[in-house]
């Protein structure tokens, strides 16, 4: 009868625990890096709005606290790879050096278990993160409509298939602003939740008479965030191609918003 041995049940444990929280994880994965390949304890992948987070993982299954070479060297490989965030595992602690050194970088020192209670904050940060940048991103694509020549930025105006003024506004160009602040708006709603401020205001692209929906908890905060990106995202991109005409606006929203927002209003 075989017996697994202690690190291998440690690499294995932590790895079952991240594919529970949605990750795809791989044990003992071989990583191509910039300057060569690096063997990964346990490599954990998680998909946001087309966005690919990439933690990798050293599990230490030792009877003795991790030094501050394992954490420089976690750190060397990290960079090299191009990971969005290193993590050591170890259930006897590690040597004050080793904090020191992990601080202010993208490496985390912890245990198994104080992950399992912190893990929560840990992934929110990430998707907030990301749901962020994908929002700046597209704000600013926005914004450089109006550097372009006028006839490119007339004929995008054009191509504008978005909600049909917000009401308040006038004219495409207009129009397009309003897409704008929403974006602005959802920043600021990822922002309030990050600290905990809930509820968080949600402003649909298709406001009617005003209204705004309060959101309760982060899964429903990301749902709405991930589809109104794609949303807006679709918008640009159909300004933004050539010979392209005006379409319904809603065929650019993803089905499971519009029928969200559909039960919302009892339509």
């Amino acid at each position: 009868m075989s017996i697994t041995p202690e690190w291998q049940s440690y690499e294995q444990n932590v790895s079952s625990f991240l594919s529970e929280l949605g990750f795809e994880t791989r044990v003992n994965e071989i990583i191509d890096g910039a300057r060569g390949q690096h063997a990964i304890d346990v490599s954990a992948r998680m998909g946001i709005i087309g966005v690919d987070i990439l933690w990798i993982i050293e599990c230490k299954a030792w009877n003795r606290r991790v030094p501050k070479e394992r954490i420089l060297t976690l750190q060397s490989i990290v960079n090299d790879i191009g990971a969005d965030r290193g993590f050591v595992f170890s259930e006897n602690g590690f040597q004050s050096g080793a904090i020191r050194a992990a601080e202010n970088t993208n490496l985390t020192l912890t245990s198994l278990e104080d992950f399992r209670v912190e893990f929560e904050d840990e992934i929110k940060a990430t998707k907030a993160r990301v749901l962020d940048e994908r929002i700046a991103s597209l704000m600013q694509a926005f914004s450089a409509i109006w550097d372009l020549a006028q006839d490119e930025r007339d004929a995008a105006f054009s191509r504008y298939s978005g909600p049909p003024g917000f009401d308040f506004l006038k004219g495409k160009p207009s129009a397009v602003s309003g897409v704008a602040s929403h974006l602005s708006q959802m920043r600021a709603s990822l922002e309030s939740a990050r600290f905990n401020r809930w509820p968080v205001a949600y402003f649909p692209l298709d406001l009617v008479d005003g209204e705004v929906f309060d959101v309760t908890d982060w899964e429903g905060l990301q749902f709405v965030a991930e589809n109104t990106i794609v949303t807006c995202q679709r918008i640009y991109d159909h300004m933004m191609t050539p010979g392209e005409s005006p379409v319904d606006w809603k065929t650019l929203q993803p089905p499971d918003l519009t029928s969200l927002l559909s039960a919302i209003r009892g339509q």
